[in-house]
């Protein structure tokens, strides 16, 4: 969580699609322009004609064919016609192969254009053409789970009484297309909420790990910051990214994997008056001081600031001892948190 930092990140084509990038290294961009372009080659579809009519020979199906290789078909369109028996088109496509009984199409290609979504410069290009790498300046927050969805919208507040309250027989214009942050554990009712109301996303505090196929279906991007279960948003989060509301951000929903150290997260660019903001440090070390968030029960998301690293291991109720930190909440609490259940701010 950084109020103002520079970030490098990597914008590149799916692994199956051709193309190249649209701009050169040194460019300046902004959050919606192209940076690269392509197509996803389409599959093929075999239709079995000759099955369809129930025709033991298959040179018999020529005659009754409706269309040839090179054809354009529309989804719908006949193929081919007997009687009062008509063979439509599943897909729309390019006629491929007609013979043996079969006719195979060749659905029409899906274009792709990835956008910058981040206000920078391009300082590479990556993978033989096929992406870039973009400077940016902003203030970052990251999360611990995202539904592999990404969108940039304006960010909203949720209103006073809830996410659940935006709902209405109308659409909110307030709320349309906007990614709105909620302190409330997201429900089943906010899923639909989100998309009856096109919310571009949701940063929320947590959700019930039931709902995980469901937020992964949502057109939405969505991004938790405790993780799952019902816990709310820490009073630090929530207050930083209230400061950037009205601002246009870039919510990158990154599903979290072990094989990429990518985490989901938000990026609102701000203006920056004089100097050139820090990179995020990745070497940061626990001392005395740091600002730290804790990860797991029974204070799962409050932050708090190390005011004791004893060299011992320090034994805990569970009878286990392990390295351990004194931290001291916001709320005043002094408590022993094993190493491995802190996170340092800025790393």
């Amino acid at each position: 969580m950084l109020e103002l930092t520079t970030v490098r990140r990597e914008r590149v084509l799916p692994e199956e699609a051709l193309g190249g990038v649209d701009v050169g290294i040194g460019a300046s961009v902004t959050l919606r322009e192209v940076v690269a372009s392509g197509s996803v080659p389409s599959r093929y579809v075999i239709v079995e004609a000759a099955d369809f009519f129930g025709i033991r020979q298959a040179e018999a199906l020529e005659d009754i064919l409706q269309v040839e290789a090179g054809s354009v078909v529309d989804r719908g369109s006949p193929l081919a016609v007997r009687k009062n028996k008509r063979l439509l088109s599943p897909v729309a496509g390019v006629v491929a192969y007609t013979g043996e009984g079969r006719i195979i199409i060749q659905e029409e290609p899906q274009e792709v254009t990835l956008e910058a979504g981040l206000e920078g410069q391009v300082v590479s290009l990556v993978q033989d053409n096929r992406g870039v790498v973009i400077e940016a300046s902003g203030a970052l927050l990251q999360g611990v789970w995202g539904n592999q969805r990404r969108v940039i919208g304006v960010l909203r507040l949720e209103p006073e009484d809830g996410l659940e309250t935006i709902a209405g027989d109308e659409i909110n214009v307030e709320y349309r297309g906007a990614i709105v942050i909620t302190r409330r554990p997201l429900k089943e009712t906010s899923l639909l909420i989100m998309a009856d109301q096109s919310l571009a996303g949701v940063i929320a505090p947590s959700m019930e790990a039931d709902l995980i196929e469901r937020a992964l279906q949502a057109e939405g991007a969505i991004m938790l910051t405790e993780g799952f279960g019902t816990m709310r948003m820490s009073h630090a989060i929530w207050s930083t990214l209230a400061n950037f509301t009205g601002r246009q951000g870039t919510l990158d929903a990154v599903l979290p994997n072990r094989w990429e150290a990518r985490r989901p997260e938000v990026m609102i660019n701000v203006g920056r008056s004089g100097g050139r903001a820090a990179h995020p440090n990745p070497d940061l070390t626990l001392q005395v001081g740091t600002q730290v968030r804790l990860t797991r029960p029974p204070n799962a998301g409050q932050v708090g600031k190390v005011i004791h690293l004893p060299k011992p291991p320090y034994l805990l109720d569970n009878g286990l001892r392990v390295r351990c930190a004194q931290i001291e909440l916001v709320t005043g609490e002094r408590v022993m948190v094993p190493l491995v259940n802190l996170e340092v701010f800025g790393r």
